[in-house]
């Protein structure tokens, strides 16, 4: 199993719709995959089931992390319906707000990966769909994680956010707090190749993290965001920047699954 925190400094990057993007990748690629929704706003969660869970969810699993409690929170999602691989979720929940202590304690860090070593499910792959902070459930899923990969916007804040986000998983296994984890890179979202402001901010976010940018960068195209509303798999999505955006998805978790062999 190889899990992979998907995380940003802050709102509104678009980090949700990477991890759907990466999700319809994995099942498109018959890649056993578990999305958790670590995020109190539970988009993750309305874009797989299409409405919020009333099952148990990623609180539960965090208040009581026992193999019982995280099998009965693991839901499988109507994407994967007729799939050769299976798409499922532990659902997110605004009660999860609670636990994001911006000075968590090392036993709360630990929780996530205590209930996901106890659990029973199968998988290639997890995805961890962050809050947009750097707080204790940040903390927890990149404590329980194998890489990091940060999304951020090519805008005036980007390169801070960018540099917190890629330090704190260095120091979280330095520490000791999170051994298996390495920053696997940066995650362009949301580019306009028309806008100057984009085309700078790019440039500047290669010059400083080098390779630690991916490619591709992710272009803002509408149907991401009508593929994400409607609940459906990209890789289904019959939209106008379907066909592109499924070959930079495919590419990217080409990327995340390949960072594996460099442990």
């Amino acid at each position: 199993m190889f899990i992979v925190s998907v995380c940003s400094l802050k709102g509104g990057v678009g980090k949700t719709s990477v991890t759907l993007g990466l999700a319809s990748a994995a099942l498109h690629q018959e890649v056993n995959t578990l999305v958790i929704d670590l995020d109190p706003q539970g988009d993750s969660t309305l874009g797989l089931l299409g409405e919020p869970s009333t099952t148990m969810d990623i609180a539960e699993v965090l208040s009581s992390p026992r193999t019982e409690t995280i099998d009965r929170s693991i839901m499988p999602t109507p994407w994967s319906a007729g799939a050769a691989s299976h798409l499922d979720v532990i659902p997110g929940s605004s009660r999860s707000s609670h636990m994001d202590s911006p000075t968590p304690n090392p036993r709360d860090v630990r929780r996530l990966r205590e209930a996901l070593e106890k659990r029973t499910h199968q998988y290639d792959l997890v995805l961890i769909d962050c809050p947009p902070s750097l707080n204790g459930l940040t903390q927890m899923a990149l404590a329980a994680s194998d890489r990091s990969l940060v999304v951020a916007e090519p805008g005036f804040f980007a390169v801070t956010a960018a540099d917190r986000a890629l330090k704190l998983s260095t120091e979280m296994r330095e520490d000791g707090i999170a051994p298996r984890l390495q920053p696997l890179g940066l995650v362009v979202n949301r580019y306009r190749p028309r806008s100057v402001e984009h085309q700078y901010r790019l440039a500047e976010l290669r010059d400083l993290f080098g390779d630690a940018v991916l490619e591709p960068v992710i272009e803002e195209r509408v149907g991401l965001q009508q593929a994400q509303g409607g609940a459906v798999p990209l890789h289904r999505y019959e939209g106008a920047s379907g066909t592109r955006l499924t070959a930079d998805f495919d590419t990217l978790l080409g990327t995340v699954l390949s960072s594996r062999q460099h442990s």
